[in-house]
C-alpha cells in the first residue's frame, strides 16, 4: 500500500512540475520577442540619427550613403545580440527621394511658382529586414532634411 500512495503522489508531483514549467515558458517567450524588437528599434534609432547629423552636401553627394532612388544600398548589419551571446543580424536598404516640389535639377518638378525659396528637400529612408524564428519582419525610418 505504502508504495502505491508513493507511485500517485509522485506523479501528482511530476503533473504539476510539468504545469508549472509549460507556464513559466510561455511567460519567457514573449520577452525573448520584445527583447528582439527593442534591439531593432535600437538599431533604427541609431540609423535615424545619422541620417538627421550626416552633413547634407554628403547626403547628395554622389557616394552618399543614401543613394537617390531608384538606386539603392543594401548592407547586412549586427542588430545586437542576446544571451549567451547569439547574434542577431538583419539587412539594411537606404536611398533618398526627392521632394516633388524642388527644382527639376534637384530631381522634383518644381517651379519658382511652386518652390520660391529654392528649397531643396530629400527623404532618407531606411528599411531594416529581419528574421525572428520563422517570421520575417521590416521597419522603416524616413528623415526628411531640407536646406
Amino acid at each position: 500500500m505504502l508504495l502505491v500512495e508513493s507511485a500517485m503522489a509522485l506523479s501528482i508531483l511530476t503533473v504539476v512540475g510539468l504545469v508549472l514549467l509549460k507556464l513559466s515558458l510561455n511567460i519567457l517567450h514573449p520577452r525573448q520577442w520584445i527583447i528582439q524588437q527593442t534591439l531593432s528599434d535600437a538599431y533604427l534609432t541609431y540609423e535615424r540619427a545619422y541620417a538627421e547629423r550626416i552633413p547634407f552636401e554628403n547626403l547628395l553627394a554622389v557616394d552618399s550613403p543614401w543613394p537617390a532612388f531608384p538606386t539603392t544600398t543594401t548592407t547586412v548589419v549586427e542588430i545586437g545580440r542576446l544571451a549567451g551571446n547569439r547574434l542577431v543580424t538583419g539587412t539594411l536598404v537606404r536611398t533618398r527621394l526627392p521632394d516633388t516640389d524642388n527644382y527639376p535639377l534637384d530631381g522634383g518638378s518644381g517651379t519658382v511658382a511652386t518652390n520660391p525659396a529654392a528649397m531643396k528637400i530629400w527623404k532618407a529612408q531606411s528599411v531594416l529586414t529581419y528574421t525572428i524564428g520563422s517570421r520575417n519582419y521590416a521597419k522603416s525610418r524616413t528623415v526628411v532634411r531640407s536646406q
